[in-house]
């Protein structure tokens, strides 16, 4: 009832959520009630997940298939892993040091 309050009250709302390869099945059957429930206006679930760690059978899975069998509207956007030139800057801003210093890169 509270994402039905909120979501009725905004313009839109997205619930972002990280790591489902850890799901468990109660979890899943949760987003999959809210994804099927009409009476919240709005609402865009977006869920990220290792897809080398999410195996044919993995309860994830099975519930993404039982929504497309459902006619559900479901967008998969593969990303992969980001190399040691994309890691290298990120490391430097994060400790406030120049990309080139020997020890980010070899945090990188």
């Amino acid at each position: 009832r509270l994402l039905k309050i909120i979501c009725s009250n905004l313009k839109g709302v997205i619930l972002f959520i990280d790591d489902l390869q850890w799901s468990d099945t109660a979890t899943l059957d949760l987003l999959k009630s809210l994804v099927l429930d009409g009476e919240i206006p709005s609402l865009l679930v977006v869920g990220a997940y290792r897809e080398d760690e999410v195996p044919d059978h993995h309860p994830l899975v099975l519930h993404i298939g039982d929504l497309e069998q459902m006619n559900v509207s479901i967008t998969q956007i593969k990303i992969g892993n980001l190399g040691v030139d994309n890691v290298i800057p990120l490391v430097a801003d994060a400790l406030g040091m120049d990309a080139d210093d020997e020890k980010v890169i070899s945090l990188a």
